[in-house]
């Protein structure tokens, strides 16, 4: 059985998380028309650091506007599995 696209995204950041250092627990979620990885470090500095974002932010797909209540798919990147929300917290 082939993994589902946040499943993908979620392995592909937890080995580049790997790759460079960054101790942090990544899972993927999928609910009704929406699915996402959620991203879990120990250290605070680390979760609002640059380099955790530069690696998990590309496999958004784009953002909630909430002025118009729409997702807006301004992130799109065919290289990558993307999904619709990427999740970093601690």
């Amino acid at each position: 059985m082939a993994q589902s696209i946040q499943a993908q995204a979620a392995a592909q950041i937890r080995k580049k998380f790997k790759e460079a250092g960054i101790k942090a627990s990544v899972s993927s979620f999928s609910a009704s028309m929406c699915n996402g990885v959620r991203i879990y470090c120990d250290d605070p500095e680390m979760a609002r650091s640059e380099k955790v974002k530069a690696i998990a932010m590309p496999y958004q797909q784009g953002s909630f506007n909430m002025m118009e209540d729409i997702y807006e798919y301004d992130n799109e990147n065919s290289a990558l599995p993307q999904v619709k929300f990427v999740q970093i917290s601690y």
